[in-house]
């Protein structure tokens, strides 16, 4: 960590800035690395950018804002995020031209980030998402809630995911389709994200000890804000028009408009529950789903899952005394005003998680032990097929979740380093 003196230069990796009110998001898009920063201190930045000396920049600082800045503590965390660092003798010699092109190759080489389908034509994204394909979600999702209006039992219950017969098969079926559905809704966030020119990684995650797959849009955050909804909702957007077209399939065939066979009948209820669960997974809003990154960016909020948690914390707080209570009051009013609101749904979402957890896993998760285990009970010789099937139904069922668990519990000894 370089100590910047008063007659040192600065090296300033280029960076993009987008502005948000009073403040300014500035990225390097090669490392995925973004950070917020006041205007002033972006000011710093230009300035040092120019080639004026630590020294010089304090003064224009000073004479333009009446106060000095804490201009080494600023450097000193910039270098640590790769924006900045002190500028050695033999490169400051050198003219303007060869000082800059000497600013950048000084920063050591960051390890490269392995964008996936960065190939993607954009064209082919923007086309995708273009205005006439999204009126055409909005009319397929309007008719299939049209349907459900006409005719509610058409949306599944629990049972939808419980097969009696060849459980491994069928579950096998389900995983795969599962798991496929999944990649389509991580590539539709990675094509809206080509489409306003932000490259992205796919990568596994948990959410508590669910598994999960994830799409790092961070770069999102390079392109003005009104710009990054469509990246945001393009996965449950994929998920709901997919869901509505099994609706109305389904909605047909229990109209006889067409007839499916009974293997695709049963697999598609399956979906739709499948579809609708993952719909209502991101009104979870007690953890960071696609849709509170929409509400986050609407709002301009910076940190408003971590300040609503403390919001919480503090309520709970004023009825239990050992609770410590933490002072917000930096928080600009809108922003508090925001995160009383988003409270509600915070915990809205652990209400639709716990009935969630009542109505549909418990209920399915016994059927299934009953079934499971009244087949090993009666041994192998009972019968031999049923027995096998029966033991890597559990290992289908138990494996996913086993993942989860490690990857939660892990999370807590990173965290605790």
């Amino acid at each position: 960590m370089g100590q910047y003196t008063g007659d040192m230069l600065v090296a300033v990796y280029p960076f993009t800035r987008q502005s948000e009110g009073e403040e300014v998001v500035i990225g390097r898009t090669d490392t995925a690395v973004f950070l917020v920063l006041p205007s002033d201190a972006v000011e710093l930045l230009d300035y040092l950018a120019d080639g004026k000396t630590v020294a010089q920049v304090q003064s224009l600082y000073q004479e333009k804002y009446d106060e000095v800045p804490d201009i080494e503590e600023l450097l000193e965390f910039l270098e640590r995020k790769g924006f900045v660092h002190a500028l050695k003798k033999d490169e400051v010699a050198q003219t303007d031209v060869a000082m800059n092109a000497a600013f950048i190759s000084s920063f050591e080489k960051p390890t490269q980030l392995r964008f996936h389908f960065a190939n993607f034509p954009r064209s082919l994204a923007q086309r995708l998402f273009s205005r006439p394909v999204l009126i055409s979600c909005g009319v397929l999702i309007g008719l299939a809630l049209l349907a459900i209006a006409l005719q509610p039992s058409i949306v599944p219950g629990w049972g939808a995911h419980f097969f009696q017969k060849n459980l491994t098969l069928m579950r096998l079926v389900l995983i795969a389709m599962s798991y496929f559905v999944l990649f389509l809704h991580e590539m539709a966030h990675l094509i809206a994200a080509r489409a306003v020119g932000v490259s992205s990684r796919m990568g596994i995650s948990n959410r508590l000890w669910i598994l999960v797959a994830e799409t790092d849009m961070t770069g999102v955050w390079a392109v003005p804000r009104n710009q990054r909804y469509l990246p945001f909702i393009a996965g449950p957007l994929l998920d709901a028009v997919s869901a509505s077209v099994l609706t109305l399939l389904l909605f047909a065939h229990s109209h006889a408009w067409l007839v499916l066979p009974p293997v695709v009948f049963l697999l598609s209820r399956a979906m739709l529950l499948t579809y609708l669960l993952g719909l209502l997974w991101q009104c979870y809003f007690f953890v960071r789903t696609d849709f509170y990154y929409v509400i986050a960016n609407f709002f301009r909020c910076k940190s408003l899952m971590k300040d609503t948690e403390v919001y919480l914390r503090n309520q709970l707080a004023r009825f239990i005394r050992s609770v410590g209570k933490v002072n917000q009051s930096h928080i600009p009013a809108f922003e508090r005003r925001v995160i009383r609101i988003y409270a509600i749904l915070w915990l809205v979402g652990r209400i639709a998680a716990f009935g969630i957890l009542i109505f549909i896993s418990i209920p399915l998760m016994w059927h299934y032990y009953l079934a499971v285990f009244g087949v090993l009970s009666a041994g192998y010789y009972a019968s031999p097929y049923a027995f096998i099937d029966a033991l890597l139904m559990l290992l289908l069922v138990f494996t996913p979740r086993g993942i989860g668990f490690w990857l939660w519990i892990r999370s807590f000894r990173i965290a605790k380093r």
